[in-house]
């Protein structure tokens, strides 16, 4: 990301000091690995609850930034800008560069070219950007922005300070939580997958339910959140949630929970809070998945997840009896050439004379 700061707005953008030449322009922030000299790159741990590798220290010694952002130092030989908390100075660095870019583009704060329903309610504040469509009596908050080609249904609310990036479509009824994010192309509100079967075919139910996010969500790129039938899908606060996840009818996912990419929910499962789902999991319908649950990736949830638990696999388990399962798996092979071999003594130890005396001729 463009940044073109120098060290003296960099200091006060982050409140504290720093012994550097204060017109010393930086003008990128990037990743450790791609830093090159006048950028900024940033150590962040994965957070003390994470399941995830922690950072690699080859990279912070590799790096070629002129200054890494860090919470203490952590190899010699580098330019630190040391601060209390290294993603809180990351997110104000990333505001200040996005508030500038946004000042850049050509819209008005409600373009004549958006299609805005005279009955819907749009804070001064919020930025409406071309080809958006925003329905009947729906609400935008203070300092949303809403990007191109978004659709806003009848009745939606979107509370303050929520970000929706292109291709957004939120359909009728929906309440989006402020401070919120919904990346590109997500679809929030879609019909529930209900059908009464009959002998003549399927027969839609009828979803007449909402959706509701939380504050501080994060919905990824080509996520779908169906409405309940009747009630409710609860996404709930600081809920993270990556690109190409289905949400069916009527889950609750608790706060804080994250998951990961192409991940499925069948309808009515409960997760708890602060859960952490891997990547491609499948979670059967009306289970309950525990507070502070972790689900490893690929696992096939078939029943309920106690709070605090590990599972993993398909059906999934416990993690430690998965991975003992999984190293005997392995050991298969092995054992299988040690059993042949046994049968192989056995049948020439019940032989006659003159059969060992053969079979050690002629085989």
């Amino acid at each position: 990301m463009i940044l073109n700061i120098t060290i003296k707005e960099l200091s006060t953008l982050l409140n504290i000091t720093l012994d550097y030449q204060p017109n010393q322009l930086i003008k990128n922030i990037t990743s450790l690995e791609q830093a090159q000299e006048d950028d900024v790159a940033i150590v962040l741990d994965r957070g003390d609850a994470s399941v995830f590798d922690a950072l690699s220290l080859e990279k912070i010694k590799n790096c070629n930034a002129s200054f890494i952002i860090a919470h203490k130092p952590v190899v010699e030989g580098k330019q630190y800008i040391i601060v209390e908390d290294p993603l809180d100075a990351f997110q104000k660095i990333v505001d200040r560069a996005q508030a500038i870019r946004r000042t850049q583009d050509d819209y008005a704060p409600t373009p004549t070219h958006a299609l805005v329903s005279p009955s819907a309610t749009i804070h001064p504040t919020a930025i409406i950007h071309s080809g958006a469509i925003i329905s009947a009596n729906a609400s935008i908050g203070a300092h949303c922005i809403i990007y191109s080609h978004v659709f806003i249904g009848q009745n939606c609310v979107i509370e303050d300070y929520v970000t929706v990036h292109p291709g957004v479509r939120i359909l009728e009824d929906c309440i989006v939580g402020a401070g919120s994010i919904i990346h590109a192309n997500a679809v929030i509100g879609s019909d529930g997958f209900g059908y009464q079967v009959t002998s003549k075919g399927l027969r839609k139910i009828p979803q007449i339910g909402i959706v509701i996010i939380g504050k501080m969500a994060e919905i990824g790129a080509q996520c779908a959140i169906d409405r309940a039938s009747f009630d409710k899908t609860i996404i709930g606060n600081g809920v993270k949630i990556d690109n190409a996840v289905h949400i069916a009818h009527n889950v609750i996912i608790g706060d804080g929970s994250a998951i990961l990419a192409q991940t499925g929910i069948a309808g009515s499962a409960k997760i708890g809070r602060g859960c952490q789902i891997g990547g491609q999991v499948a979670i059967k319908n009306d289970i309950t998945i525990g507070d502070g649950a972790k689900i490893v990736s690929k696992s096939g949830v078939l029943s309920n997840v106690n709070p605090g638990q590990t599972v993993s696999g398909i059906p999934a388990i416990e993690f430690g009896l998965w991975k003992r399962i999984y190293a005997t798996t392995l050991r298969l092979p092995e054992w299988s050439k040690l059993v042949a071999s046994f049968k192989t003594a056995a049948e020439y130890h019940n032989l006659s004379l003159w059969g060992k005396i053969k079979k050690r001729l002629w085989g």
